[in-house]
C-alpha cells in the first residue's frame, strides 16, 4: 500500500555551520518554509566569523565532497576557480612526505585549495535567498510535540537573542535539525524529553593547529605548488601544510599531537617549522611576508555521539555533521562526511516518512565509519593518545596500513586505491582486494630518497585517473 506522505511545511536548522547550509539546501527540496538559526551574524563578505574558529586553519574537502556539493549548487565549482581558487593536481602539483618517506608526483586526483570562509561566503549566496536566517539567535530547547507518546517527539524550538537571559519564544517545525557541532546541547535537550544520554566516544590524539597566512613571494617557482610533511608516528608527532589559496596567498598550518603545539610567538613558530621532518616548508616560509597573526586551535578530538544505539529517537529531529561525529581535522574529512549525510537525508525525505529519522541517525553513522576508522586509527600510533585502549586487530590493520602507504608512494595503482579512500570515494576494506593486496605486498620499489628528483609524472595510467 504506497504510504501518505505528510505536509511538510517547515524546517528549522540549528547552526550555520557547512552542515547546516548543505542540509538547509536538501530541506529547501522537501519543505515550503525553512529557517536557519545562527548565533552569529553572517558576514557580508568572504571574512572569518567567530563561530567557526577553525576556519582560520587549513581546511580540505576531498573530491566526493566536492563532487555532492557541486551537484547540489551546479556550477558552484567554475565560480570558486573563477573567484581565483587554485586547483591543485594531487599528488601531482603536491610535494608530499608521508609517514613512509617522499611520494612520487602521480597524476591521481584534484583539489580545489579555497580557504574555508570562501568556501562558505560561496554556498551562502546560493542558498540564502531560499530560506529565512535568523542570526544573533540561540536555541534553548526543544519544543514537545504533544502529550502522552508524542510529548516524546519533536514540534520546534525555542529561541532568543544570543547572549542574554531574556524569555524564549517557540518556533514551530515538522523537522528541526542539530548542527551545532561539537558543543552541541543536542543530550541534554533529548533527556527533558525523557530520552536517555547517549553514548559517547573519544579518541584525543591532544593535537593542536598553528596557522598563519603569507603572501606567495613573487616569481616563487620552486616546482611544486603545495607541500605536506606529515608526522611519523610514534617517533615524529609534528605535521606541516603550506597550501595556497585564492588571492595569491598561502595558508601554513603547523600541527603537532600529544601536545607538541606550535607556538604563536614569531620565533617559536618558525622554529616549529625548521623541526619538520625536512626543512623544505621552513625554507618556503622564512622570507615569505606574513599577511595574519598567528592563531591556534586544539579542539581536535574524535567525537562520536552514538544516537544510533538509543533504544528510542524522536520524530521531528535528527543531528547532523559534528553533532553526530567529529573527527580530527588533520586528515579533512569532516566536510566530505557531512555532504555524504545531505545525500542520505535527501534519499529519506523522498521516500515513506515512517520512522525517518531515527534511520537516518543510523545511516549517518556508517557513513562516517570509514572516515573515523582512518581518523583513529592513526591517532592511536601516538603513546599519549586519550581514549578506550588500542585492539590488537588494529595494531594489525595499521601494519598493513604502514605497507599500503610505502606502496602508495612508488606504485600508482595503489596510490590512487588509497586516496580514493581518504577521499571517501571507497570504504577502507577496498585497500584489502586482491588487485591492491598483491601489489603491495610484492612490492620492493625504494622510496624515493629525496624530494629533489620528485619530478610530476605527467602521463597517468588511464584506469587510476580519479
Amino acid at each position: 500500500m504506497p504510504h501518505t506522505k505528510k505536509p511538510r511545511e517547515h524546517a528549522v536548522v540549528i547552526g550555520g555551520s557547512l552542515a547546516g547550509l548543505l542540509t538547509a539546501r536538501i530541506l529547501t527540496d522537501h519543505f515550503d518554509r525553512v529557517t536557519l538559526i545562527e548565533r552569529d551574524r553572517f558576514p557580508e563578505s568572504n571574512e572569518f566569523r567567530p563561530g567557526v574558529p577553525q576556519s582560520r586553519h587549513l581546511h580540505v574537502l576531498w573530491t566526493k565532497g566536492l563532487e555532492i556539493i557541486e551537484d547540489l549548487f551546479p556550477g558552484i565549482e567554475a565560480e570558486l576557480l573563477a573567484s581565483g581558487v587554485p586547483e591543485l593536481g594531487i599528488p601531482k602539483d603536491l610535494l608530499w612526505l608521508t609517514s613512509a618517506g617522499w611520494r612520487r608526483r602521480f597524476d591521481v586526483t584534484r583539489m580545489l585549495t579555497f580557504s574555508r570562509p570562501m568556501l562558505d561566503w560561496t554556498i551562502r549566496q546560493r542558498l540564502t535567498p531560499r530560506l529565512t536566517v535568523l542570526p544573533h539567535h540561540e536555541v534553548t530547547g526543544l519544543i514537545p510535540a504533544g502529550s502522552g507518546d508524542r510529548r516524546k517527539d519533536v514540534a520546534g524550538v525555542e529561541v532568543r537573542e544570543a547572549g542574554t537571559n531574556g524569555a524564549s519564544e517557540p518556533i514551530r517545525a515538522d523537522l528541526v535539525v542539530d548542527a551545532t557541532g561539537r558543543t552541541s546541547r543536542a543530550p541534554e535537550w533529548l533527556s527533558l524529553l525523557g530520552y536517555p544520554l547517549p553514548k559517547e566516544t573519544k579518541v584525543d590524539p591532544l593535537l593542536g593547529y598553528t596557522s598563519r597566512y603569507y603572501t606567495i613571494p613573487d616569481g616563487f617557482d620552486p616546482g611544486w605548488q603545495a607541500l605536506y610533511l606529515q608526522a611519523e608516528a610514534p617517533h615524529s608527532k609534528r605535521t606541516g601544510g603550506l597550501f595556497p589559496q585564492e588571492g595569491g596567498r598561502w595558508i601554513c598550518s603547523l600541527s603537532g599531537a600529544g601536545r607538541d603545539y606550535a607556538p604563536t610567538s614569531e620565533d617559536g613558530f618558525l622554529d616549529f617549522a625548521k623541526g619538520l621532518r625536512d626543512p623544505v616548508l621552513y625554507d618556503a616560509i622564512r622570507a615569505a611576508k606574513p599577511l595574519t597573526p598567528i592563531t591556534s586551535f586544539r579542539r581536535t578530538a574524535n567525537h562520536r555521539r552514538h544516537y544510533e544505539k538509543l533504544p528510542a529517537w524522536p520524530e521531528g529531529f535528527i543531528a547532523v555533521g559534528d553533532s553526530v561525529c567529529a573527527f580530527n581535522p588533520i586528515y579533512g574529512q569532516g566536510m566530505s562526511v557531512a555532504a555524504l549525510q545531505a545525500v542520505i537525508l535527501d534519499g529519506l525525505l523522498s521516500g515513506d516518512p515512517t520512522g525517518m529519522t531515527r534511520t537516518f541517525q543510523r545511516r549517518a553513522k556508517r557513513c562516517g565509519s570509514g572516515a573515523w576508522l582512518v581518523a583513529t586509527g592513526e591517532d592511536f600510533r601516538y603513546p599519549e593518545t586519550e581514549g578506550s585502549p588500542i585492539r590488537p586487530h588494529n595494531r594489525i590493520i595499521n601494519r598493513y596500513v604502514d605497507r599500503v602507504v610505502a606502496a602508495a608512494n612508488v606504485d600508482e595503482h595503489v596510490c590512487a586505491a588509497l586516496l580514493d579512500v581518504l577521499a571517501l570515494k571507497q570504504e577502507p576494506p577496498s585497500l584489502f582486494r586482491p588487485t591492491v593486496l598483491r601489489r603491495v605486498l610484492l612490492n620492493r620499489t625504494p622510496q624515493p630518497a629525496s624530494p629533489a628528483n620528485l619530478l610530476p609524472v605527467t602521463a597517468p595510467l588511464q584506469p587510476t585517473r580519479r
